[in-house]
């Protein structure tokens, strides 16, 4: 990404710090250089020659999911080229008040054009302001408005231009006769000659307070500001509701839930055409959210009555995997298969031929982890037969999930899974890793107390080769993780609803 040559604050080729700059993980949080990262960040107020500066306007949700997800449609559309090298065109800047969990990050990019492409997808933005004007009172503000280049105004000031304000109180709300004042006051500042237009408006513009913030209502204490901007581009959170799990005919206790599946998929840089896998599919919500991206789905699981059997609805309907798709109207699955990760029932020599693997392994607090167990007999009648299976570690099942990923991705495919983040049982050093995947991001979403997981991100950049694979897991050893003893953990003591959450 690029650095504003004159800004004597930056980043060395050796990677050391010096002042303005820091390289982070895709959660935005400053780490050490040993960790993974994706985006370079400049400090607040920092210049960027030949791209444009935004205000990305976030919710207040899965904090360190959010960034990372911004970079991975920047990825996914072209914009940047991650995980490759540090990109040209997407450059982040830091929230006013150097406040990392605030809700108001800059984004340096190419033009509105990159940034409606990015906001088509993403789930954690509500919109993508082109700034005209900020301050530390309300005053400050429109005199930054003032001084907006005439120049820059005018295709939006002008008398055959419509517009509409959204004035919003971050953390809090306003009245309607409230909002208004603020509207008549910007009539100076901004100049517009144009009509109002509620329903309908060419343009909107808004206006963002952020002024009680010891009124935190659990927020970030983020510093009192004003923001004024021209929206860009908003994200569209609607399909979050229409895909909600209580609309569902077709659930399971561990279902993911839709808007984590959408973000999901995003990481993958799931889009239209692309051929998604999911080998632990169980209802199949992943897919759900990668069909309604226009992909192709293929799912697998280990229990055939998921596959095939399913269960009966509150009406009495029989209803499985394909239901769901039915109800949104949705493709089917090209392809929904009987298999476990340990035994793929896969051609030999079937490589590259996936574009992204995303999924939610069996953690084992409940119920262990199952694989096909090595039996040697004939069954009687293969419709109604169900293999036996053996205990799966979680250590084993993800050493085998990354070793498909890197066969069976293309190059810059992604493979997008969950991993238990309990502490005492979670170390960096033992997120699973493979000569053929890049790290992209290691993102922690809270479950409880107790309980957590993260959300690993992994892209194939080199070709799969067997003798490497082969060696750099003889070198790592037996494929075994503290996490495989989170059962004993979870109920050697007291109980906690966390653990429905890692089930």
């Amino acid at each position: 990404m690029r650095v504003p040559q004159e800004n004597p604050d930056v980043l060395e080729q050796d990677g050391t710090r010096s002042g303005n700059e820091e390289h982070c993980s895709p959660s935005g949080r400053a780490q050490e250089a040993s960790e993974t990262h994706q985006c370079r960040v400049i400090g607040t107020g920092a210049c960027v020659p030949n791209l444009n500066r935004y205000l990305v306007y976030f919710v207040h949700r899965h904090l360190e999911y959010r960034l990372a997800e911004v970079e991975a449609q920047a990825a996914a559309t072209g914009i940047a080229d991650l995980p490759g090298g540090l990109t040209e065109n997407l450059i982040w800047e830091r929230p006013h008040g150097e406040i990392l969990d605030s809700p108001f990050w800059y984004l340096h990019l190419p033009g509105d054009g990159a940034v409606q492409k990015l906001a088509q997808q993403i789930m954690l933005s509500k919109v993508f302001l082109e700034i005209w004007g900020e301050g530390d009172s309300w005053e400050e503000m429109c005199d930054s408005i003032t001084s907006y280049p005439a120049h820059l105004k005018a295709p939006y000031a002008a008398e055959d231009q419509s517009f509409r304000f959204v004035v919003e109180l971050w953390g809090g709300t306003l009245q309607i006769p409230e909002q208004v004042a603020f509207i008549n006051q910007l009539e100076g500042p901004t100049q517009f000659k144009g009509r109002i237009d509620l329903q309908h408006p060419q343009h909107k513009f808004w206006v963002i307070m952020v002024v009680a913030p010891e009124l935190t209502n659990g927020l970030p204490k983020v510093p009192a500001r004003y923001y004024f901007g021209r929206e860009v581009a908003a994200s569209d959170r609607s399909i979050i509701k229409r895909y909600e799990l209580p609309s569902r005919r077709y659930l399971g206790p561990t279902s993911m839930e839709a808007e984590m599946a959408f973000i999901m998929c995003n990481q993958a840089k799931v889009s239209r055409g692309s051929l998604v896998f999911d080998p632990f599919v169980g209802t199949g919500s992943i897919l759900v959210a990668a069909a309604h991206r226009g992909a192709y789905t293929l799912g697998a699981d280990i229990d055939m009555r998921v596959i095939k059997l399913g269960k009966k609805d509150g009406g009495g309907s029989a209803v499985n995997v394909r239901t769901n798709f039915d109800d949104y109207g949705l493709p089917q699955p090209v392809g929904l298969l009987r298999a476990d990760l340990h035994r793929l029932p896969l051609r030999p020599g079937l490589e590259e031929v996936l574009d992204a693997i995303v999924c939610d392994p069996p953690y084992g607090v409940r119920a262990g982890g199952r694989k096909t167990a090595a039996r040697d007999y004939t069954p009687r009648n293969r419709d109604t037969h169900i293999p036996a299976t053996d205990p799966y570690q979680l250590g084993e099942c993800l050493r085998d999930l990354l070793d498909a990923a890197a066969r069976l991705l293309r190059i810059g495919g992604r493979l997008v899974y969950f991993l238990p983040a309990i502490p005492g049982y979670y170390s960096p050093e033992e997120v699973p890793a493979h000569p053929a995947l890049t790290l992209v991001a290691n993102c922690e979403q809270v479950l409880s107390t107790r309980y957590s997981r993260r959300l690993i991100t992994m892209e194939k950049t080199a070709g799969y080769d067997t003798s490497a694979a082969e060696a750099y897991h003889t070198a790592s050893g037996p494929p075994s993780m503290a996490v495989d003893k989170l059962h004993e953990h979870v109920y050697a003591g007291r109980n906690d609803k966390g653990a429905d959450d890692l089930a």
